[in-house]
């Protein structure tokens, strides 16, 4: 998408006189195979391990008052253990996947599977051993065979993705040094990632120190500027008030699909509060003056509990339209509007979720583009 034109005559081509785009994603359809197996699986395991963590924070106390709850207690912090480190697996191999860190993807995910497994196997023990009524250990038992036929379905699918519909080979060596290898290449590309996805917190949280230092100063201008028209003698001008568009800050342009996700897992949903709330708020700055505004985090929170959720859908149609009807200012040209958006996000749910992340990828997507260019006009 960013390829220039080749040089010539030994003469550097002129700089375009368009701003740079920004958060485009491209990929093969081979490779969309193995991305919606994975975030399938990562949709289960994610739903199972957040009620895994509130059953292990409810019933913790009282695994605690017995010699019997103690093993309880270690088995089901194993499989909040394995079922987060399989999401994570998941996610990296959704999105960070690549040839040299496949067998140690696939490992790692054996591994979480292994964990929790063995996590089973230790309830279905505690459970013949010191309960003697027989339908708790045909409830752990059932649980048991789910947990293994999803390990198997989810190692299984992305090695046969891997290996029979991307054609690559994948554990041809199976000796100690090449595991030992892959396995340190995978960890160091998980390494990569949350690195990266520091990075953007930590930049989200200096722009958020940073806007907060201007409105103070702003706020301070504007109490100075009262006092002093208050004790002169003669009329003082006020403060000038911001043009439209104006921004004391550099919009972010950098937003991924992935960070929102592994932060949303992270923060168990708050993280995704503030990216609203962040979104919401660049949104009006970069498309102010088209006679509409976004509303923030409070305003959707409130409308959305009113309307049981449909306002949620509404902000997400809107949105999508008016970034839109923005890019033409910017010299943009978007395909997908807020019917767009609104098809992901509702025909979309019935592929086990998916669609809802896609719409969502093509609003990042959307911002990203309209801030990069917003900070390219105004020099910013």
């Amino acid at each position: 998408m960013n390829d220039s034109a080749p040089e010539q005559g030994g003469q550097t081509p002129p700089p375009s006189s368009q701003p740079p785009s920004f958060g485009g994603v491209g990929g093969g359809n081979s490779a969309v195979i193995l991305t919606v197996f994975a975030v399938i699986c990562l949709v289960v395991y994610g739903y199972r391990t957040i009620t895994r963590v509130f059953t292990f924070i409810t019933s913790v106390f009282g695994w605690l008052m017995s010699f019997t709850g103690l093993f309880y207690l270690v088995a089901n912090l194993l499989l909040v253990v394995g079922g987060v480190w399989m999401c994570l697996m998941l996610l990296m191999v959704a999105f960070r996947r690549n040839p040299a860190n496949s067998n140690g993807l696939i490992l790692c995910l054996a591994g979480g599977g292994l964990v929790n497994i063995v996590a089973r196997v230790l309830l279905l023990l505690v459970t013949l051993i010191f309960v003697r009524y027989p339908g708790s250990a045909v409830a752990v038992f059932q649980n048991l065979l789910v947990t293994v036929m999803g390990a198997v379905v989810t190692v299984g699918g992305v090695y046969a993705i891997i290996r029979f519909v991307l054609g690559e080979s994948v554990l041809e060596s199976l000796d100690g040094e090449a595991l030992s290898r892959d396995m340190n290449q995978a960890f160091a590309s998980f390494s990569q990632t949350a690195g990266e996805v520091g990075a953007q917190a930590s930049q989200a949280a200096q722009e958020a120190q940073a806007r907060r230092a201007a409105q103070q100063a702003q706020q301070e201008a504007q109490r100075q500027a009262a006092y002093s028209q208050n004790n002169s003698f003669e009329q003082q001008p006020g403060p000038v008030p911001p043009q439209p568009g104006y921004a004391p800050f550099h919009l972010k342009t950098d937003r991924s699909i992935l960070a929102y996700i592994l932060l949303n897992l992270v923060t168990c949903g708050i993280y995704g509060w503030y990216f609203i709330y962040a979104l919401a708020r660049d949104v009006n700055v970069v498309c102010d003056g088209d006679g509409r505004r976004t509303a923030g985090l409070v305003k959707l929170i409130l409308l959305s509990m009113i309307t049981c959720g449909f306002y949620q859908i509404y902000w997400m149609y809107s949105l999508g339209n008016r970034l839109a009807s923005n890019a033409p200012r910017y010299g943009q040209n978007f395909q997908e509007n807020g019917t767009t958006v609104l098809l992901w996000y509702l025909v979309g749910a019935l592929l086990c979720g998916i669609g809802p992340l896609v719409a969502m990828n093509i609003i990042i997507k959307n911002t990203n583009t309209l801030c990069g260019a917003y900070n390219f006009r105004h020099g910013i």
